[in-house]
């Protein structure tokens, strides 16, 4: 899987110009594969189907197929990623929380303990990320528990992610950075690292 652009013309075009790399092998390029199944995504303001690309390695010692998950989604979640982070850094209780975003109870509960599960990993990804992207970059002040360093983190890389490689929504770039997994099942996330 490879998290891609939310704007189906802007996918097109990187996989006609053969803009996207093999996630597998890391360099062939992707040329197009078709679609995967259709999906519904639960937003904010209401259900959105989206059928995601495939795009598949050129490259004749792979020719591996990947799903080209917009970065409005992470992976194997229902709900975007917007709806997901809003639940993660609200401070309410989890119930008042599903109940304004309209969700199970259940589902916010099991993001906020899978999310506090790998809070240290997540804090630690995404400060990687942001010195990557900035030298200079000073560590976030710590805010005394693993959530919060994780989600103050999240913000830092953001932030410097947006200023040096444009605007873009807080969520699509977490979405990005740890290709769509986040709230992986696994417990040692294979989120792609800067080099």
């Amino acid at each position: 899987m490879l998290i891609v652009s939310d704007d189906r013309a802007v996918v097109e075009a990187d996989l006609a110009a053969g803009r996207l790399l093999c996630p597998r092998c890391g360099v062939g390029v992707l040329g197009g594969w078709g679609c995967a199944r259709l999906r519904v995504l639960r937003m904010r303001e209401g259900e959105r189907r989206l059928r995601p690309r495939r795009g598949r390695c050129r490259g004749q010692a792979c020719l591996a197929t990947h799903v080209l998950l917009p970065n409005v989604c992470l992976a194997r979640r229902l709900d975007a990623a917007e709806t997901i982070g809003e639940a993660l850094l609200a401070e309410e209780g989890y119930r008042r929380v599903a109940e304004r975003l309209g969700v199970p109870a259940e589902t916010v509960r099991d993001w906020r303990s899978r999310f506090r599960s790998r809070a240290e990993a997540v804090a630690a990804h995404f400060l990687r990320w942001a010195r990557a992207l900035d030298g200079a970059l000073l560590g976030p002040e710590l805010q005394g528990s693993p959530v919060a360093d994780a989600l103050e983190a999240i913000g830092v890389c953001v932030r410097v992610a947006s200023l040096l490689l444009g605007r873009r929504s807080p969520w699509s770039w977490v979405s990005a950075l740890t290709a769509g997994g986040l709230l992986a099942i696994n417990t040692n996330p294979p989120w792609p690292v800067p080099e």
